[in-house]
């Protein structure tokens, strides 16, 4: 081995040392230790990785990510959005009920360097690593689902874990549903489910609205009435000038929030209001820049929040972004002659 062989096999060193005792790893350490050059430069290769993991570690995931991501691939595919039922909601439930420990990622980080360190001088068959795998994956999940405590409450959600016979998959399946924890009411749901409801709602062929009429003010004094959100202070210029369809109560998830329908050119465009609490989101807010506007499947969405609502107008097929977007711009002021 030479000088340039050990440096691109340094290159794959792991940095807690578990590479130390492979063969190939030890002559290319020894090689670092009599050449000063390549010394320094392994020295650097570390300080650079160790500063990469920290800064990786210190990147904060916002909970919407994965919904977000997978809904961007489905609106470029063209694929309308997979709608939840009532099982994925049920498993939704489930997790967003989940408490981890305070302490969990340091703990598990503490149990990474103590495998490290001790390093296991006799291994286990490679038969057995895959079933053993398979099993301790399943325990891992089984354990954090059914002893995880839920908010402040006393219960825990529980799942039925079957165990089959020999070369048979396992299941892990729900019992019948029991009474809702009051805890999640607590929990926020993400803007992409409260959309994901409404459009189960729009498409669901005994769709109707709880009053039908062309008045804006008739339809927002039935929502105050039934203590519902009401967007008469965040209405975009544009729905200031259609003639009203209708509004309704909508239920996602145990939140609840108000829908009102307007009447565009032959169309019917849809306005979602939800308490800025129940909602987690990221989204401009009313007179600090444009909505948010995207495509949610084969629906052109707008969204953006004040400091009590969130909301999301929802525009069907014949609705694109540039016609979405209209709807936010003033109309021109006409000068009178004098």
């Amino acid at each position: 081995m030479d000088k340039e062989e050990a440096r691109f096999i340094l290159r794959c060193f792991r940095p807690d040392g578990a590479d130390a005792e492979n063969p190939d790893f030890a002559e290319a350490l020894a090689w670092a230790a009599k050449d000063r050059e390549l010394g320094d430069w392994l020295a650097h290769e570390r300080s650079s990785d160790a500063g990469f993991a920290n800064a990786l570690n210190a990147v904060t995931i916002p909970l919407s990510l994965r919904e977000e991501i997978l809904a961007g691939l489905a609106a470029e595919r063209g694929d309308a959005s997979a709608v939840p039922d009532r099982f994925d909601h049920s498993i939704m439930g489930a997790m967003a009920s989940i408490r981890p420990p305070q302490n969990l990622r340091a703990e598990i980080l503490a149990a990474m360097d103590r495998t490290a360190a001790e390093r296991k001088t006799r291994r286990m068959p490679w038969k057995l690593i895959l079933p053993i795998g398979a099993a301790a994956a399943a325990a891992i999940t089984v354990a954090v689902l059914v002893f995880s405590p839920a908010g402040n409450s006393s219960k825990q959600t529980k799942l039925v874990v079957n165990l089959p016979a020999e070369g048979g998959n396992t299941k892990l399946t729900l019992p019948p549903k029991e009474e809702e924890d009051p805890g999640s009411a607590l929990v926020p749901i993400s803007i992409n489910s409260v959309e994901d409801g409404a459009i189960k709602v729009f498409e669901n062929p005994g769709y109707t609205l709880d009053l039908r009429n062309e008045d804006h003010h008739k339809l927002f004094e039935h929502l105050k009435g039934a203590d519902l959100p009401c967007p008469n202070a965040c209405l975009p210029p544009g729905l200031k000038r259609a003639p009203g369809v209708g509004c309704r109560k909508l239920e996602i998830a145990g939140k609840t929030g108000a829908l009102v329908c307007f009447e565009q050119k032959g169309d019917e465009v849809r306005l979602v209001a939800f308490k800025r609490c129940d909602v987690q989101c990221h989204v401009p807010k009313k007179g600090e820049g444009e909505p948010d506007i995207r495509m949610h499947g084969k629906w052109s969405v707008a969204r953006w929040e004040d400091e009590d609502w969130v909301f999301v107008l929802m525009g069907g097929e014949n609705f694109d972004a540039k016609r979405l977007e209209s709807f936010f711009v003033s109309a021109p002021v006409e000068k009178t002659e004098k």
